[in-house]
């Protein structure tokens, strides 16, 4: 049953409109109109309060409102005048009600607030009106005097003007917080990393970030509560939002104490699709890395049973002067005590030191009278090094394509003497001696002629820059044997020269010189092998400059084609074959030291921060815990035959055990929030 508050019919209730704008104003005198004004604040009854009669055939009658108490009873008189009593009140006295008097107060203060207001942003002082506070200390240098702050150093737009301030804040799109995102950048970081700092932690790539977590402990707890109730109040980023804004994390104008790297675990979580309660209630189990350096092939598996020996962690790392990471220590306090006792230790030649072929004559016969050492060019193929050099000289490199054709000769030259002698082309022998003997004579030419000319062929051969270090290191290593190529022109081709400028020499007027005369087998570095009618190259010792340049040089150059013309195709497939052919004679230097680059990876320092992904390690609170040289072992555990080989295990150990860590980092005891561990940006603690 319905039980009105009010009777709302004008025979049983009085006025009462306290909702409406204009009100009868002998209200507050107990005594309102029945009716009241209308919306425009019109007297609706002051004509109707009073009678007035209507003629009616020969009869007047009285037509007042039922409102104002119906017709008279006595009527009008026979004369058509108004027999009823004068009313009860005056007509309606309208007044505006008390909400409209407040809205119009409200409206007009909101006038004037704004009109102040936007007097004071134009003004020179507006940013001291509208500063959210002061700078943190690590910004205090920026800060301008008293009443001229620096704002538009970090705040496009400052200095713009209010109708300026209004359109960006319109115009909230996610080009404009990249652009926001570029003044912090500029003073962080370098352009170079600058996309490492913004795109990796992208919100379009939280989720695969995330890894897969089987079992999350999101029942109770305060971190659960506050991530569900984020989710509720902010909702999740947008997938469309590519780039996360630097103020998302660190928040400015806080005041000089403020930390802004400080972050909670659940500001770091939020974003996350896979969330948990905290490292030691959900986190996930640690994932392994490929690697975390680059530089040096080593399986710590392999040497394990060294430690029985005497070795130990401490034998090739130390801590870095921070303590923060462990470094390796150089070759010559870790590796050569083992890998450099020469041919007779028990490793048998531990860094293979067998001479690589550098030059050496082939083996051919000529119809015509050729100037060739017939007798002493032995040489069954062309030397890779050789090659190469060769692949310089535009001449000769269409010989070296057909030599090395795969379906041609594949690099045999006595299956490539038989194509010539059926293709009737045997004036092509002719056409390569002529190329080595140039070559030779390059080689030996210590004047600034024959220097000029190296230059030539490397460039050509090697498709580089003339001003590329590699390409100089490679030149000055030849001109530094340019005395071992002297002696071997005047050995094979002392005539060598007047052949060139076009005079008749003949082969069997050169002097024999004594086998053997240069150097023993035995000798490291360049040697001339009189059998062979050949030069090669043995190390000198660890690091050997000689080998070092070839494998940077090869590196540089390796996949260059420049602008596709034929020649330089050529040269490109000639590099990669011979670069196929001196993997075995450069495996004494590759065989620890990995090509992932241009440039030759020689530091077993260098640390690859990408493949740590966010997680960072300090080695320095960790010491004190490594008193004894065994004790690295607890977190580092070299894998065994029982090993799980499904898993990824760099360097012979397996992946680390989260329990481990979670022993000691635990409440109440070491520190185990997000930051601790891990990183939003790619840089090293």
């Amino acid at each position: 049953m319905r039980i009105p508050l009010q009777e709302i019919g004008h025979a049983d209730s009085q006025y009462e409109r306290p909702n409406q704008r204009w009100v009868c104003g002998w209200a507050k005198d107990g005594n309102p109109c029945k009716l009241g004004p209308d919306g425009k604040g019109r007297c609706t009854v002051a004509a109707q309060s009073i009678c007035q009669p209507v003629k009616d055939g020969d009869r007047w009658v009285c037509i007042r409102s039922e409102v104002l108490g119906g017709a008279c009873t006595a009527g009008p008189s026979p004369t058509g005048e108004c027999a009823c009593p004068p009313t009860e009140q005056h007509p309606c006295q309208p007044v505006r009600s008390l909400r409209a008097k407040r809205t119009r107060l409200t409206i007009s203060a909101g006038l004037f607030a704004a009109a102040v207001l936007l007097v004071w942003l134009m003004s020179p002082n507006s940013l001291t009106l509208v500063s959210p506070g002061a700078l943190s200390a690590a910004h205090l240098a920026i800060e301008g005097p008293p009443g001229l702050p620096n704002c538009q150093i970090c705040h496009q737009g400052a200095e713009a003007g209010f109708g300026s301030w209004l359109s960006m804040i319109a115009n909230q799109t996610e080009t404009h917080s990249v652009e926001v995102n570029q003044q912090c950048l500029g003073c962080h970081f370098s352009e170079t990393d600058e996309s490492i700092a913004m795109n990796v932690h992208s919100t379009a790539e939280l989720s695969e970030a995330s890894p897969a977590v089987e079992q999350l402990s999101m029942l109770a707890g305060s971190t659960s509560f506050m991530l569900s109730l984020s989710d509720k109040v902010h909702s999740k980023p947008m997938p469309e939002q590519t780039q996360a804004t630097c103020s998302t994390c660190h928040n400015e104008h806080e005041g000089a104490t403020h930390d802004m790297k400080v972050m909670s675990d659940t500001q770091c979580q939020v974003c996350h699709t896979n969330q948990f309660e905290s490292f030691n209630d959900g986190h996930p189990a640690f994932t392994q890395a490929s690697s975390i350096s680059t530089g040096i092939i080593f399986d710590h598996a392999k040497h394990q049973p060294r430690f029985d020996d005497g070795l130990n962690c401490q034998s090739c790392h130390r801590a870095d002067a921070e303590g923060k990471t462990m470094a390796v220590r150089p070759f010559e306090n870790s590796c050569q005590g083992c890998h450099e006792q020469g041919s007779q230790d028990h490793h048998g030649d531990a860094i293979k030191k067998n001479p690589v072929p550098f030059l050496q004559l082939p083996e051919m016969e000529f119809e015509d009278s050729i100037y060739w050492p017939t007798e002493l060019a032995v040489g069954e193929n062309l030397t890779p090094m050789m090659t190469l050099l060769l692949a310089g000289d535009d001449e000769a490199l269409p010989l070296l394509a057909e030599i090395h054709d795969e379906d041609g000769a594949a690099g045999d030259m006595y299956e490539w003497f038989f194509i010539l002698e059926d293709e009737d082309e045997l004036e092509k022998k002719a056409e390569l001696a002529a190329a080595i003997k140039r070559l030779v004579s390059e080689l030996a030419d210590y004047s600034a002629t024959g220097e000029k000319d190296r230059i030539v062929r490397l460039t050509n051969a090697f498709s580089v820059d003339p001003t590329e270090p590699e390409l100089q290191a490679l030149l000055a290593e030849l001109s530094a044997a340019n005395f071992v190529m002297q002696m071997f022109k005047q050995r094979y081709l002392p005539q060598l020269e007047d052949d060139l400028a076009g005079d008749e020499v003949d082969a069997s007027d050169d002097e024999e010189l004594p086998v053997n005369w240069m150097a023993s087998k035995h000798t490291s570095g360049w040697r001339v092998d009189s059998d062979e009618g050949a030069i090669s190259y043995r190390a000198v010792a660890h690091s050997d400059s000689w080998l070092k340049t070839w494998i940077e040089m090869l590196g540089k150059s390796q996949g260059r084609a420049d602008e596709a013309t034929t020649l330089d195709e050529l040269r490109s497939d000639i590099r990669e074959k011979m670069l196929d052919e001196l993997n075995g004679d450069f495996k004494s230097c590759t065989k620890c030291h990995s090509g992932q680059s241009e440039a030759a990876p020689w530091s077993a320092t260098e640390r690859l921060y990408d493949a740590s992904g966010f997680t960072k390690f300090n080695h320095r609170p960790h010491m004190a815990m490594l008193n004894e040289a065994g004790n690295c072992l607890t977190c580092h555990v070299p894998k065994n035959e029982s090993s799980d080989t499904s898993i990824a295990m760099p360097r012979g150990f397996q992946p680390h055990d989260k329990e481990t860590c979670s022993s000691c980092h635990a409440p109440g005891k070491a520190n185990n929030t997000c930051l601790n561990c891990h990183q939003y940006h790619h840089e090293r603690p």
